[in-house]
């Protein structure tokens, strides 16, 4: 018998995708709903799949539309502004659930579902994508090298051409040049978003790119996790223009200039797009180790670098490794906790195999 896979916001920039590799997978019946399903009328008529039309803050809409559903994907952010009521309700109904979560006091918050979900016999993750679920992956693999870890420094830079929604933007938008707590040399220190840029240099075609502080869920835990000193988190855009024009807006945005920025981001969002036609569509992540092997320096990087339109695969792909997981061989454990551990590197790079996406250690 199929398993039904509720993917919420399957119809946008992350969730089509999602949809599009779940309902290959035999064994799944993919379900795509959202408060406008019409959007999902090309996925309907290219892959079969059924489309409902529910209200993410009401729990009747929320129970009609999750009958007879083993698993929720659960794409409709920014999700430190809808909160936990998909959720919630997954916990209390013993329903799975996953969501690709990057805003760092919620992915941090969805413990606080842990003993409903353990006394519903199910697991509630979030955070399922790029972070902190890849960054750790990629750590954990480069981890085995050292024998202490003393600095982490991860950063992601995607190419100008490729989509962006309005939730990626007023996330971005959200801690831009706020105060954020950083882990560096043993302690917390105050930074604000979007500022301390650095230039990294990815591997071809990307070459250099600027990238600058980012508010992530790896803040909180990776200095828990591998004992390092230092943790950082960096993104910046391919374009100059925008990486300076963000990093202006958190200047003004300190003085008092700007009240509500995560307010802008829909005018932001159409500006950007005049300029779609500039860059190309390849970026990538790198995460950098520092530490000591033998009483010696030791420095590792590892980058996961899209050259084609497929990087948005990329955040997607450890949401697809865990319901193809879960549709395969169950669900082994209950509660709810970030999406930390759960894979290993090699389930995540199985969903990109058979696109230009490669993996390059240094």
């Amino acid at each position: 018998m199929s398993k039904k896979i509720l993917i919420l916001g399957g119809y946008g920039t992350f969730g089509r995708r999602i949809t599009r590799a779940l309902s290959k997978i035999p064994g799944i019946e993919c379900i795509v709903a959202g408060r406008r399903p019409h959007r999902a009328r090309k996925l309907i008529q290219a892959m079969g799949v059924t489309a409902l039309e529910v209200d993410v803050q009401d729990n009747a809409s929320l129970k009609s539309a999750l009958e007879g559903v083993f698993a929720v994907v659960n794409t409709c952010g920014p999700f430190h502004e809808t909160g936990y009521n998909v959720a919630r309700y997954c916990a209390k109904n013993g329903i799975h659930y996953v969501d690709l979560a990057d805003s760092r006091d919620y992915v941090k918050g969805i413990s606080k579902l842990d003993k409903q979900a353990r006394a519903s016999n199910c697991l509630i993750v979030a955070g399922a994508s790029s972070v902190p679920t890849i960054s750790a992956a990629l750590v954990d693999v480069m981890a085995a090298a050292f024998d202490r870890i003393d600095e982490i420094h991860s950063a992601i830079s995607p190419g100008n051409k490729n989509p962006r929604g309005i939730a990626t933007m007023r996330s971005i938008l959200s801690y831009t040049g706020m105060p954020i707590r950083v882990w560096l040399n043993g302690r917390w220190a105050d930074r604000h978003g979007w500022s301390d840029s650095e230039k990294i240099r990815f591997p071809s075609p990307i070459g250099g790119r600027r990238v600058y502080l980012c508010n992530v869920p790896d803040l909180d835990i990776f200095p828990k996790r591998y004992g390092a000193r230092t943790v950082t988190f960096r993104a910046g855009l391919e374009l100059g223009l925008f990486n300076f024009g963000l990093y202006l807006l958190g200047v003004w945005r300190r003085w008092g200039w700007i009240r509500n920025l995560p307010d802008w981001a829909g005018r932001l969002l159409l500006v950007s797009n005049w300029f779609r036609p500039l860059g190309g569509y390849a970026g990538g992540m790198r995460v950098l180790l520092r530490g000591e092997k033998n009483g010696k320096p030791l420095e590792h990087a590892m980058f996961l670098i899209a050259r084609d339109d497929n990087g948005p695969l990329i955040p997607c792909s450890p949401a697809i490794a865990l319901i193809r997981q879960w549709a395969r061989r169950g669900v082994s454990t209950t509660g709810a906790m970030p999406c930390v551990g759960l894979l290993k590197l090699d389930d995540i790079t199985e969903q990109l195999k058979d696109y230009d996406i490669v993996l390059v250690r240094t």
